[in-house]
């Protein structure tokens, strides 16, 4: 009888100490916190407008119909997408659960009103994007009503006419500027911001960010965390060095760029982690330039020929990213028949460079910027002898221009519908875009970041985002 007692007290002392184990794991669970550090700057979190590190709040916060992820689209607000057989008409079925952080139901007609409402008054370039949709264009210039935009509401179920066929319309949804918003949202402060992400915002101050978890997602369940604290820190080597003095769980993009200067510290660190990213750069040569000679397709094919776009990713970036097109590092034949072939194009145009420099532009404290737009000017001064100023100022007039380009989706041939926006070209192909060469295209940017090993399921998408609802702090 004894033995049995005993037994009993051990097998419930047992039960008792799985039981509060379970508790301590519950508790772990519930009580989650990831750090990371932004930027200090004006945030305003608004789907229809956005800089670039605001797109790293605006994922966390807002959800659209899908989430781009590699080789495809991941469901998140829709239970089905069907197309038709010319990829003309798209339908999506909504989730019947879906809910605003304030408890309001999200309907077909919720993202309906949205992207019309976008379509009016956003001033974001990203509008561009929804120009596909019949009639969008023209409905956002005021040349027509909206009743003739392709968009139309079933049930549940949101149906899209687009212009021309887009094979993965699915990817392209995934972009902010098609997130479902709420007009009043424009009046609110942020931590009153009405959301439908995995989170909202909390509080706020002059230094810090704080968002928790949104307990009317649709998915709240497998949200572990409870909350994301984000320090503001408006010097980049100081929020560089909160990684490793272990204040923050993460740094870099999209959250905060990686210091140019620190990039060769960044590689010696185990915790380096590099993720292929859709962010393409290209050199412009703007519409208004008044010099024509760099309208000459010739002259732009040999700038093309003696850049280096492989010397930039793998020693500028220091992560291997890569040529936008197969490009070997120029050898000296080919940069010798390059500067032959420039001068006999001189020659036959008579035409002589002025004493003032060319301006080449870069965005004002971007180091990164300047580098890659030296490491190619440098080549047309050496090799064609052309005098250029690469400079942060614009008042002189610019000449070149160095951009970047994040494509949102896994599609390369979709850079070519922006291309064709921005410049007034027609290119459908790498073959013609190479034939006609609207920019000077460089390399497909790599991000580099900084992660803890207590950090799990991180994953940067094509577009750079990352989902922290998909976070499991350890």
């Amino acid at each position: 009888m004894k033995f049995l007692k005993l037994l009993l007290i051990f097998i419930l002392s047992c039960l008792l100490f799985a039981c509060g184990e379970n508790k301590a794991e519950e508790n772990k669970k519930v009580e989650q916190i990831f750090y990371t550090v932004m930027p200090k700057e004006e945030y305003e979190l608004n789907p229809q407008s956005y800089s670039e590190n605001e797109r790293a709040l605006l994922t966390q916060l807002f959800e659209g119909l899908t989430e781009l992820k590699t080789e495809g689209v991941r469901l998140v607000s829709v239970l089905k997408i069907e197309h038709s057989d010319d990829y003309k008409e798209w339908i999506f079925t909504l989730r019947d659960d879906l809910k605003w952080s304030d408890g309001e139901k999200i309907t077909a007609n919720s993202y309906l009103d949205s992207w019309l409402d976008s379509l009016e008054n956003s001033k974001s370039d990203e509008i561009y994007r929804m120009f596909v949709i019949k009639g969008a264009k023209d409905f956002s210039n005021k040349k027509n009503n909206k009743s003739s935009v392709g968009l139309k509401v079933q049930d549940n179920k949101l149906i899209v006419i687009l212009n021309i066929p887009i094979k993965n319309f699915d990817e392209w949804v995934s972009n902010p500027i098609f997130y479902p918003i709420r007009k009043e949202n424009i009046n609110l402060s942020l931590d009153k911001k009405i959301v439908n992400g995995a989170f909202k915002v909390s509080s706020f101050t002059d230094d810090e960010i704080i968002l928790e978890r949104n307990e009317n997602y649709w998915d709240n369940i497998n949200t572990k965390l409870k909350e994301i604290k984000i320090s503001l820190v408006e010097d980049g080597i100081m929020a560089y060095e909160m990684f490793p003095r272990n204040e923050i769980d993460y740094f870099g993009e999209p959250f905060y760029s990686m210091p140019f200067d620190r990039l060769n510290q960044v590689n010696s660190l185990p915790e380096k982690l590099v993720f292929p990213i859709s962010r393409y750069w290209y050199i412009s040569i703007p519409n208004e330039n008044k010099e024509k000679f760099f309208e000459n397709l010739e002259i732009r094919r040999l700038m093309y020929v003696v850049s280096d776009p492989e010397f930039m990713g793998k020693v500028i970036l220091e992560n291997d990213s890569p040529a936008i097109f197969s490009h070997s590092h120029p050898s000296s034949d080919t940069l010798n028949k390059a500067r032959e072939d420039f001068q006999k194009i001189k020659e036959n145009f008579n035409f002589n460079f002025s004493e003032i420099p060319y301006i080449a532009y870069f965005e004002n404290n971007n180091l990164l910027e300047k580098k890659l737009i030296l490491s190619t000017v440098k080549e047309w001064i050496g090799q064609f002898k052309i005098p250029i100023r690469v400079t942060s100022k614009s008042d002189s007039g610019i000449t070149f221009k160095i951009e970047k380009y994040l494509l949102g989706t896994n599609n390369m041939n979709d850079l070519y519908y922006y291309i064709n926006y921005k410049y007034g070209t027609n290119i459908k192909s790498d073959e013609e875009f190479l034939d006609n060469l609207p920019v000077i295209p460089l390399l497909q940017e790599y991000d580099t970041v900084l992660s803890h090993s207590n950090v799990r399921g991180l994953n940067l998408t094509p577009s750079g985002d990352i989902y922290l609802k998909y976070i499991n702090m350890q």
